[in-house]
């Protein structure tokens, strides 16, 4: 036996309205966040000469990497910001 399952209008109160702008909410998500990361990719390298410098907490090759591979992921993320 198959049971019908309903679908309500589009209007059907604020879950309908919801459902409706949801792909907007997330693509207007998706897009800030390739934002965030395109401009956090370029203003990462400003923060590695201070830390070279003023050794800032015994930077470890383990904090290095770290800010590398941190770095790699917002390039990747934020590659195709305003494309």
């Amino acid at each position: 036996m198959v049971v019908p399952q309903m679908s309500f209008p589009p209007s059907f109160g604020p879950l309908g309205r919801l459902s409706n702008s949801l792909p907007a909410i997330v693509a207007r998500l998706r897009a800030s966040a390739c934002g965030l990361a395109f401009w956090t990719a370029i203003a990462l390298p400003l923060g590695y000469l201070p830390l070279f410098i003023l050794d800032v907490g015994g930077l470890s090759i383990e904090m290095l990497v770290g800010l590398l591979v941190a770095h790699v992921v917002v390039l990747v993320v934020g590659h195709s910001y305003q494309q």
